[in-house]
């Protein structure tokens, strides 16, 4: 992902930026809705936040579709995102207050009573998912559009904690017809604050016996010199996937790493 250096952009004093082109995912499955090579539209918008940036996607996606009008498509939005917090989304779902559960300890406690198999070592964010793939992500499959909003704080990555209610985060994603398609921020502008989250991330690596990357002091710098901004990132190829009604992501990708593991 080209987010580190577009960060050093913005810090530098770019205004509006985007990138389109290439990522990889090393050890990525493939098939279905992935694949290790795929295309990310990733764009940054400084002196704004996270509602704008859910602005520009519906923005996008409509202009996508308008764009193929003519065309008869596998999905359309129309323009209609649903938007609902997780903590709704739990409630309405797993019927319990996600406020009650923002420790890993009471996490831990929550996947036992619901009978999942976990061991007391896992992040909070395993545990989190255990759940939330489970009894979450398949109703979405018939909701249509719908953007997910404030992550639990545990679950920041590089986005600000919430000004309202910092046991949250300004993240969203946007699941169409149960696929995960975007992942966004108001981003975090604390050099402190990210190596510490960066630092924690490494600890946990470790505990883990996965690869532990350095961290670039050049990115924590730029941080700290961010203006208030906002990043998303949106997968290409599952938006053709989408649109065209495909079911398999091979659908769309000139040479999926599927096919070229058959030759």
């Amino acid at each position: 992902s080209p987010e580190y250096t577009m960060k050093k952009m913005l810090a530098a004093g770019f205004d509006k930026i985007f990138s389109l082109g290439k990522c990889y995912r090393d050890y990525e499955s493939f098939g279905g809705t992935h694949n290790p090579e795929f295309t990310m539209l990733e764009w940054y918008r400084t002196k704004s936040d996270y509602k704008k940036i859910m602005e520009d996607m519906e923005g996008l996606v409509g202009f996508v579709e308008n764009g193929l009008m003519t065309e008869d498509l596998g999905f359309r939005t129309s323009g209609e995102f649903w938007r609902v917090s997780m903590r709704d989304l739990w409630e309405k779902f797993v019927r319990v207050d996600l406020d009650e559960y923002l420790t890993s300890e009471a996490m831990l406690g929550l996947c036992v009573e619901r009978k999942y198999n976990v061991k007391e070592d896992e992040s909070y964010e395993d545990l989190f998912y255990r759940i939330f793939l489970n009894e979450i992500e398949p109703k979405l499959k018939d909701m249509g559009a719908v953007i997910i909003y404030n992550y639990p704080a545990q679950m920041a990555a590089l986005s600000r904690l919430s000004g309202s209610d910092p046991r949250y985060a300004e993240r969203f994603e946007v699941y169409v017809n149960g696929m995960e398609l975007v992942n966004a921020f108001s981003e975090l502008t604390d050099a402190d604050e990210q190596l510490k989250r960066l630092l924690e991330e490494q600890g946990l690596r470790r505990k883990l016996g996965k690869e532990v990357y350095d961290i670039d002091e050049e990115f924590i710098e730029a941080v700290g010199q961010m203006p208030p901004s906002a990043g998303i990132a949106l997968g290409v190829d599952r938006l053709v996937q989408i649109i065209a009604g495909c079911k398999n992501i091979d659908d769309v990708i000139t040479l999926p790493t599927s096919v070229i593991m058959k030759t």
